[in-house]
């Protein structure tokens, strides 16, 4: 059942203005019935994307779809598969990626719960990237775990590599291999270029690649129709065939959660599932009934006020400034992989006409700093025991739930977390008029890097930007160059100049009450030298790191990226920071940076010379498309956007990292 959750400060849990605009017009009734403003907002083109509302009761009401999944699965491993790269972006993906992340998805997985009864799962190896190094990457964990050594390049396209197996193999290396393609979208692209890839692997490896290809994607669709090209299996994203479920509400009720939890799911023993008999149906049911039950959508439509997602819609909105947010967000231990899919779920969602909800792992705030400011921020602590007194600009979300410890709990728990925030999305969406369905804005860089991908050097636009200026680190000899927006005044080095803009950004008197941020998005995989997660870590889990670039020795191993960014947003302007990868965050933040709340400063990072493809053929024209494609996408839109190129690979770019961030860290320091 859903347990309440408490706010207080700004406002209280029942005197918010915003709960009581909900509970007068009857706002999630509207939304479980389809009607009223709640049914513009959620629909695109004038096409009602809604069916993940009661998609779960459909689910349960149906005695023969949920079964079919768990047959799938069943069949999958009958067939020997034993490792699934699962091709996708953005929604098509990220339920997959906290699947993976919570060690529910294979043996080579290190999820907070997994154990050795795990072992006999099939593996998953999410692929959401252009950069040539993170196929390289998911072929070496492949070869890792077949015990094969990877053959130097000019060798690696040998059959009797790719099929046979070695001396210590436990297996050929695709025999037991397979690639599904997902796409929630009409436009995706990157996922046929994966899969073109793999296919050319199968066919000199000698496979039929209809055997070891899964299509999941919507009718009419780019995807759809390389698959009807290449004669790959398809099955329907939405298991009763429709279409009104949009990328970032596929879980949990598409294919995009429910054959990962499937194939988890038919491979536990009946010690480890004691409620399902071990062998027979009933294990998607089993979780997806209890997530249903804590969940509680009647009680939130009969008592909004005492439901906590609903709650947490009206405390977001009361705490807004002109439709927009900054949410802070503190996960129970172990549950730190959800915040990418709520980050996902409600920038991709709102980022629209100004507005909209911007997600940040829990950052601590310098208070002093210029340009700090506690309005439209709300600090959202997730816990799974009763709520505590609150401070100010604070909000409390008892999941008691999160603290299961059984695989069926512990899944169940992810669906219900999935239900509730996309409640939260739909209503602060309704008390916002915020046209929730669709992501219009992401649809100019995507054209912009179709073009860009025609071009022979998609890299050759940027060469006469007159907004251009660089420098060379002394010590490697590797340079950089930095592409300001239009109108920045380019004087000193390219260090200062940001440090400028972030200064000017960030404390004009006319912007007091609005809620800015400092992105930092990498184009493509980082080197292993550097320690940077996309997710920022905490800021008191960063202390030592930064106690370590104080002294002077931050260049030691591993280098803390994300320690520079918490220093010189968190500390020096009192602002939080994102630190994203790319291409996977064009797929899932994008939209809210392109369109949403307009107070950011954002600095994408490209180097020129990538990795070449271990197998086969795979470059980095698509990915340097898109670096360019959206920085020119972001300039149009008006927003503070820097392009910054390193003169080499992203292997060199450890020691200009350094320099860079430092100088800037001295400027804003001298101010």
């Amino acid at each position: 059942m859903a347990t309440e959750g408490s706010s207080s400060g700004l406002h209280g849990t029942r005197s918010s203005g915003s709960l009581q605009q909900l509970i007068k017009d009857d706002t999630v009734r509207q939304l479980r019935q389809q009607q009223g403003l709640m049914a513009m907002l959620g629909s695109e083109v004038g096409t009602l994307k809604l069916d993940w509302v009661d998609g779960v009761q459909r689910l349960l009401a149906d005695n023969a779809m949920l079964e079919q999944v768990e047959t799938e699965a069943r069949e999958i491993w009958e067939r020997g598969i034993r490792h699934i790269i699962w091709a996708g972006m953005g929604g098509s993906i990220m339920a997959v990626r906290v699947l993976t992340d919570l060690g529910f998805c294979g043996r080579d997985q290190a999820g907070p719960y997994s154990s050795s009864r795990d072992k006999g799962q099939v593996t998953i190896y999410p692929l959401d990237s252009t950069d040539p190094a993170a196929l390289n990457e998911i072929v070496r964990k492949i070869a890792e775990a077949k015990h094969l050594a990877l053959p130097a390049r000019e060798e690696s396209s040998n059959p009797a590599f790719l099929r046979a197996p070695g001396a210590q193999s436990i297996g050929p290396l695709l025999d037991d291999v397979m690639m599904v393609g997902v796409s929630m979208g009409m436009t995706s692209e990157e996922p046929i270029t994966h899969l073109t890839w793999f296919t050319e692997l199968l066919k000199q490896a000698g496979l039929r690649p209809a055997e070891h290809l899964l299509v999941m994607t919507l009718p009419g669709s780019y995807l759809d129709h390389f698959a009807r090209e290449q004669q790959a299996p398809s099955l329907p994203l939405q298991l009763d065939g429709g279409t009104g479920t949009g990328g970032r509400m596929s879980a949990p009720t598409t294919r995009v959660f429910l054959l990962p939890a499937a194939l988890y799911l038919t491979r536990l023993s009946g010690d480890t599932i004691k409620r399902v008999p071990t062998g027979n149906h009933g294990q998607l049911r089993a979780m997806l009934r209890q997530a249903w039950d804590e969940y509680d959508l009647d009680h939130a439509t009969e008592r909004p006020a005492d439901h906590p997602f609903v709650q947490l819609a009206a405390a977001l909105s009361d705490v807004s400034i002109d439709g927009a947010c900054r949410l802070l967000l503190r996960l129970p231990e172990g549950w730190q992989p959800l915040v990418p899919w709520i980050e996902q779920l409600m920038e991709e969602s709102l980022g629209k006409g100004g507005k909209g909800v911007v997600v940040f792992d829990d950052q601590f705030l310098n208070s002093q700093a210029p340009g700090y400011r506690s309005s439209g921020t709300l600090y959202v602590r997730v816990v799974t025991d009763l709520p505590q007194s609150e401070e100010e600009h604070s909000f409390t979300l008892s999941q008691p739930y999160l603290a299961g410890k059984e695989p069926l709990d512990r899944l169940a728990a992810v669906a219900t977390s999935f239900l509730g925030w996309q409640l939260s999305m739909a209503l602060y969406g309704y008390l916002q008029r915020i046209t929730f369905a669709g992501q219009p804005a992401v649809e100019n860089y995507k054209a912009r890097a179709r073009v860009l991908r025609a071009q022979d050097d998609p890299l050759q636009v940027t060469k006469n930007w007159a907004a251009t200026t660089s420098d060379t680190e002394p010590t490697s000899g590797v340079s950089y160059i930095l592409l300001a927006p239009q109108g920045v005044e380019i004087q000193g080095s390219p260090a200062s100049i940001f440090a400028r803009t972030l200064l000017r950004t960030f404390t004009a008197s006319t912007r007091d009450l609005s809620p800015g941020y400092l992105d930092l998005t990498i184009n493509g995989e980082l080197p292993s030298n550097v320690k940077a997660t996309t997710r920022v870590a905490p800021a008191m889990d960063d202390v030592a790191a930064r106690a370590e670039h104080s002294r002077g020795d931050g260049l030691s191993s591993p280098f803390r990226l994300d320690a520079h960014l918490h220093t010189i947003g968190n500390e020096l302007l009192g602002i939080p920071v994102k630190l994203r990868r790319a291409p996977a965050a064009y797929h899932s933040t994008e939209q809210s940076e392109m369109d949403g709340p307009p107070l950011l400063v954002s600095l994408r990072v490209l180097a020129r010379d990538h990795e070449e493809s271990n197998l086969g053929s795979y470059t980095d024209i698509f990915l340097c498309a898109q670096a360019v494609s959206t920085w020119q996408a972001m300039i149009e839109q008006g927003r503070t956007c820097f392009l910054l190129f390193i003169d080499g690979s992203i292997d060199d770019a450890v020691e200009p990292f350094h320099r860079f961030f430092s100088e800037v860290a001295v400027h804003l320091r001298g101010q």
